[in-house]
């Protein structure tokens, strides 16, 4: 096992597959890709006001702002994460990604051509979970490698 995936949330159990993930890569001599998925969860707040269409130069204007902070949160989350493991000896890397979390893990696992992915079994949204499922059951599902779900 040369290549492992870690998809992180920001959640207890996504640190704590970090934290599994990094004992793994030790003993088998693996490098490791820290990843995080920036959603974009706010088209629906901006589609429709009041029944007008805000689609113009406010809107895009406004959509941008909000991803340009959401991914600068999320970047500052997982450069805290990872520097709170003890990496020392292993080579690692960092990616932030914008999309859907299982798909973006998904594909950067096949593009990448990662031998395992160790992620948390529940991450930080339950109320998305409850009606489409969770993302690790999914990624579980369509991984084009082992996958180790850590509760």
């Amino acid at each position: 096992m040369k290549k492992i995936l870690v998809p992180i949330d920001g959640s207890d159990v996504s640190r704590a597959a970090a934290e599994t993930a990094v004992e793994l890569a030790k003993n088998c001599g693996s490098e490791i890709t820290f990843l995080t998925v920036v959603e974009i969860r706010h088209e629906f707040v901006f589609a429709n006001y009041s029944d007008h269409a805000l689609m113009g130069p406010d809107y895009l204007e406004i959509r941008e702002n909000l991803l340009r902070m959401d991914t600068e949160n999320s970047t500052r989350m997982l450069d805290k994460v990872v520097e709170s493991l003890d990496c020392a000896g292993l080579k690692t890397g960092k990616t932030v990604v914008t999309g859907d979390p299982y798909a973006q893990i998904v594909n950067t696992a096949a593009e990448g051509e990662y031998d395992m992915i160790v992620m948390g079994h529940r991450g930080l949204n339950p109320l998305k979970r409850l009606f489409i499922g969770s993302v690790a059951k999914k990624v579980v599902d369509d991984s084009p490698c082992s996958v180790l779900i850590v509760k």
